[in-house]
């Protein structure tokens, strides 16, 4: 009996793991990740100098779109730090068989809030890049994010490694 439950707990906390695992090395379809953070974060499918060149932006809204990038760098760096830590933290305790169902699921309610946190930084970087488009581009990014929603564009083999990218640029 006592076998046979700790074969299932390790069944369970492995395929735990294995999930995270999964979310870790394709990110681009992460739960948590906010349909308009895809918008921020760039998941095209196109080189980010082709949207540039599409949505025809001017010297400086490419300068303005590369401060705020810049300006969020450090700071989403920071918090992708924390997020993989948080998930250590996780793949760890589901691991220890002396790991308490309070334990797990205060673990779980933590890096939730840093997910959500991540999703709140690349929305902000979202609304502040937009805020530099005019509505003609805006308009035809609109556009374009439902042509890729609607599958007419290719995907990327970079999301399929897991590798986030921006509109403009890589990370």
């Amino acid at each position: 009996m006592l076998r046979n439950h700790i074969l299932l707990a390790t069944a369970v906390a492995c395929s735990f793991v294995g999930e995270m695992t999964i979310a870790d090395a394709d990110i681009g379809q992460h739960p948590y990740r906010l349909q308009a953070a895809q918008i921020a974060m760039g998941s095209t499918g196109e080189r980010p100098r082709d949207l540039t060149d599409k949505l025809d932006l001017d010297a400086n809204q490419r300068q303005q779109i590369q401060a705020i990038r810049d300006n969020y760098r450090s700071e989403m760096g920071a918090q992708y730090g924390v997020m993989r830590q948080e998930q250590s933290t996780m793949r760890a305790l589901l691991l220890n068989d002396n790991s308490s169902r309070t334990e797990l699921e205060a673990q779980h309610r933590v890096l939730t809030q840093v997910r959500r946190e991540l999703a709140d930084l690349h929305f902000q970087q979202m609304l502040d890049i937009r805020e530099v488009l005019t509505p003609e581009q805006r308009a035809e990014l609109a556009q374009h994010m439902a042509e890729k929603r609607r599958g007419d564009r290719p995907q990327n083999s970079s999301q399929s490694q897991g590798r986030w990218r921006s509109w403009f640029g890589r990370r």
